[in-house]
């Protein structure tokens, strides 16, 4: 798998019970089932039709992402079993982040992965990382990358984009 960071660790602890974890390609096919949730493709692609990813979206999706940044899994402890409920990619060109997994929306896991991943920024030198388009109605990622302290570029357009200097 492609890495622009040689050094990207293969694990991020973030607390005992959250961690980020690169996989191998051949492990990408956890994702289909969230690739598969309508949700999921809208508020992430835009996408209101019936079409779901398959493994080849899939695997174009992360190639593309693990060579313009790093590129994680989201693993939380459940029961002392690590449970992948979603992905996440550190890049100056986009930081998109999923939580695959619906009953761990709305509890905080996004904006502690976003902050663990600003602070890998600072270590390995980026100094500004850009989020270009986040969809007018996807409330919940607007304010969470706005409590974080990206600033918002582009207010007369619906759909929002966002820029965090990291000093």
């Amino acid at each position: 798998m492609p890495l622009k960071n040689i050094n990207q660790p293969p694990i991020i602890k973030i607390d005992t019970n959250l961690r980020l974890i690169v996989l191998d390609k051949s492990d990408w096919i956890v994702a289909l089932k969230w690739y598969h949730n309508p949700k999921i493709l809208y508020y992430s692609e835009g996408i209101t039709d019936e079409k779901t990813y398959d493994i080849d979206t899939i695997n174009r999706m992360y190639e593309y992402l693990s060579n313009i940044g790093e590129l994680y899994f989201i693993e939380i402890n459940e029961n002392n079993k690590w449970v992948l409920i979603g992905d996440v990619t550190l890049s100056e060109k986009n930081m998109p982040i999923i939580i695959g997994d619906e009953y761990y929306w709305g509890k905080g896991i996004g904006y502690i992965v976003i902050n663990t991943l600003i602070n890998r920024a600072k270590v390995i030198g980026i100094t500004k990382i850009n989020i270009p388009t986040i969809y007018s109605y996807n409330k919940r990622s607007q304010n969470l990358f706005k409590s974080i302290g990206f600033i918002e570029l582009n207010t007369s357009n619906p759909n929002k984009s966002y820029v965090l200097n990291i000093i």
